[in-house]
């Protein structure tokens, strides 16, 4: 009866143990996925666009130069999270993080370009709105290609958004008094 009893209170106690540390990991879980996409970091890259239609049979020229800035940010889409990807050790008093993998998006550009340089001379016709608009549409294509085929700006993002998702959710972990480790997929 005497082992009955000291099995039962046994179990009890692991049961509750358990419980107790499910309770802490889905507490934890909760916080970290309240946010379904996390903004880590972003840049604002300057693109600059020449528009020149010299021509042979009109007097003058039709230089100018524009600017306009395009955003891109790195995120983790935090519900892809599964409640797997975080484990606790409560003996240990760790916690194993494993995030999402981090993308990266553009977010959008100036609407109006920057005049950095007009000359319209002789007898030309002002560069209009329909003009610049056609130029800034290949701004933006020459844009995204040239980010595509150079990961600079996108790695100085994916870089700089894995330290702060390191920062991030390791002083959540540890506010619970858990050492954390973090991983990315």
């Amino acid at each position: 009866m005497r082992q009955s009893i000291i099995l039962a209170i046994t179990m009890l106690m692991c049961f509750c143990s358990c419980n107790r540390e499910e309770d802490k990991r889905d507490a934890l879980y909760k916080e970290i996925t309240s946010v379904n996409k996390l903004v880590l970091s972003s840049m604002a890259i300057n693109k600059i666009g020449e528009y020149d239609d010299e021509s042979n049979w009109k007097i003058g020229k039709r230089i100018a130069v524009y600017s306009y800035d395009t955003y891109m940010r790195a995120y983790i889409d935090l519900s892809l999270l599964k409640p797997e990807d975080f484990v606790i050790d409560e003996t240990a008093k760790t916690a194993e993080l494993t995030l999402p993998a981090v993308q990266t998006e553009f977010q959008g550009r100036d609407i109006a370009m920057k005049e950095e340089h007009y000359r319209v001379t002789g007898l030309r016709s002002q560069i209009g709105s329909k003009e610049r608009a056609e130029l800034k549409e290949k701004m933006n294509a020459s844009l995204k290609k040239e980010v595509m085929h150079n990961p600079v700006f996108r790695d100085m993002l994916l870089d700089a958004a894995r330290k702060k998702a390191v920062l991030f959710f390791g002083k959540i972990i540890e506010s619970q008094g858990y050492t954390p480790t973090i991983y990315f997929q």
